[in-house]
């Protein structure tokens, strides 16, 4: 995973990823893992009792995505956030 200052910016990159292991693009997989993986790692860690426990549902959750994949529709995003609509987002 790269580091936050390295990461690719959510808000332009992750729709045309997530389209792209919607499509089993393993490149895109990666991407994804890249854009999203240092964020789910940190909030896994965080509600988690163990470092195995929050390795464990990073992975499920990476897992979850590419059997999803097909499921994901572009046009249910927000243009201006870039998130599905109806996402609350708290400061």
């Amino acid at each position: 995973m790269e580091s936050p200052a390295h990461q690719t910016n959510l808000c332009t990159e992750s729709p045309a990823s997530l389209l792209g292991v919607a499509k089993a693009d393993t490149a895109a997989v990666k991407s994804c893992v890249d854009i999203y993986g240092n964020l789910i790692w940190a909030l896994a860690r965080k509600y988690t009792d163990s470092i195995e426990e929050a390795e464990a549902a990073t992975e499920e959750i990476f897992l979850d995505l590419w059997r999803r994949a097909k499921r994901f529709d572009p046009k249910k995003l927000d243009n201006a956030s870039r998130l599905p609509k109806g996402t609350e987002v708290k400061p």
